[in-house]
């Protein structure tokens, strides 16, 4: 691994957004971790179909921060790191839509981001799904002390799959976030390949 690291794991979900922040240095020994954990308005009422996968009601946005309003925040959290999440891009097109022409949303475009589904499909090219739940029991990572479809579950759920990936990365060999993202851009590729099997067969 690089000698420092800094690794950042985004979650949007509904109307929470968290990012949590694993500092990880010499070979994955040392992990520091903080959180930023915000409620977010969405101005405009939350639909009960969101309500009952994330229970977030309008009641618990009421008088909270919208995104712009907190994208001062969020960039000086960020600072300047590698952004990780799980299927990284559907959370990001949230902030691209609610939070559009900001310097949040230009920072989200240009920051460097490793998804957990290609840096699986890379190193684990035979596995039946990529979903986070059925690779957490695949792999045997613990998720019962979390709230799966929350924000700051799924954030913690998916830094504890990365650093497994990590350990599996540096079985090959593969110690730099360069030779992480090289990983990535070959998983998205088979991953690809793979979704489009399962739609022709």
């Amino acid at each position: 691994m690089e000698e420092y690291l800094k690794n950042k794991l985004l979650q949007k979900k509904n109307n929470r957004i968290n990012i949590i922040i694993n500092e990880i240095i010499e070979d994955f020994f040392k992990l520091e971790n903080e959180f930023l954990d915000e409620l977010i308005n969405p101005e405009r009422d939350i639909p009960w179909e969101s309500v009952k996968i994330h229970h977030i009601t309008d009641e618990h946005v009421r008088g909270k921060p919208t995104l712009p309003e907190l994208q001062s925040k969020i960039n000086l959290f960020l600072k300047k790191s590698i952004l990780i999440g799980h299927n990284i891009e559907f959370d990001k097109k949230f902030i691209y839509q609610d939070a559009a022409n900001s310097d949040l949303s230009r920072r989200m475009k240009k920051i460097t981001s490793i998804d957990t589904i290609y840096l699986t499909a890379a190193l684990y090219p035979d596995l039946e799904n990529y979903d986070l739940s059925y690779l957490c029991e695949h792999f045997n990572i613990r998720t019962n002390d979390q709230i799966r479809h929350s924000a700051l579950g799924d954030c913690w759920i998916t830094a504890r799959l990365f650093l497994h990936l990590l350990n599996k990365a540096k079985e090959k060999n593969i110690t730099t976030a360069s030779g992480l993202l090289k990983l990535c851009n070959q998983g998205a590729k088979l991953h690809h390949l793979i979704r489009n099997a399962k739609k022709i067969h």
